[in-house]
């Protein structure tokens, strides 16, 4: 998709019309591996903003949307508080459970994070956040940023940004943007999960003519060109509900 200005328009007006502050993702920018790599340091340094949290009092399903949305980028977080975890979101307890192995034979999820944060040569202060990226397949564990005294507290918040995770949109954002059929949307999930098409025909038991004709609607209504730009956008676009 060279610049999706009608998507743009669309959920501009969407915003407006729901009454709701919204930031738009900068959908021109490379969600590929390797840019991941080389701009973790200036994508993620947030020294100067508030810590992204929602307030105590915040409806169970915002707080699952928001976690929902977070993990199908890759990001999580990990509450801890005298030497236990107090809270983990889904995505973040399955980088932990992916981590487990390294962890010198303990089996709580607290020994874990301790050995994550080794391996990233950082301590973990009482009252701090922390932003670690991580990549299972690549043995990296990293630092990119931390702020003291967040919390009045000894709890410590860890964000965890798994690299090795291929963002994916939800199924109802590419419905409501693209107008997909079913079919198109399964195909797209699986592109954006790195299925290739014979695999994907195989799994879904559609022919690869089947395949390549939802392929071509895809292009189409996305206004892009060729499969790894349709995947590029379909990273981009995960952050949506």
């Amino acid at each position: 998709m060279r610049q999706l200005e009608n998507g743009d328009q669309a959920l501009i007006h969407l915003v407006e019309a729901k009454g709701k502050r919204g930031i738009m993702l900068n959908l021109n920018q490379s969600s590929s591996v390797a840019s991941r790599y080389q701009s973790k340091e200036t994508i993620f340094n947030i020294s100067n903003r508030v810590p992204p949290t929602l307030p105590e009092d915040a409806p169970s399903d915002m707080r699952d949307e928001l976690h929902a949305a977070l993990g199908r980028v890759g990001c999580a977080h990990v509450v801890l508080k005298q030497g236990h975890v107090v809270e983990v979101s889904p995505t973040g307890r399955a980088i932990l459970e992916r981590y487990s192995e390294f962890a010198a034979g303990t089996k709580s999820l607290y020994g874990v994070v301790r050995e994550i944060a080794k391996r990233a040569s950082v301590e973990l202060p009482a009252g701090s956040m922390s932003w670690l990226a991580t990549s299972f397949n690549e043995g990296i564990a990293s630092l990119v940023n931390q702020m003291t005294n967040v919390w009045p507290d000894e709890t410590c918040t860890i964000i965890l940004l798994d690299l090795d995770a291929r963002p994916e949109p939800s199924p109802r954002t590419l419905q409501r943007l693209f107008n997909l059929t079913a079919a198109e949307t399964h195909l797209a999930i699986a592109l954006a999960r790195g299925g290739n098409l014979l695999d994907i025909s195989r799994t879904q038991r559609l022919s690869r003519a089947t395949i390549r004709s939802h392929l071509a609607s895809l292009f189409v209504k996305t206004q892009t060109r060729r499969q790894v730009e349709l995947v590029s956008l379909l990273g981009r676009i995960a952050l949506f509900p």
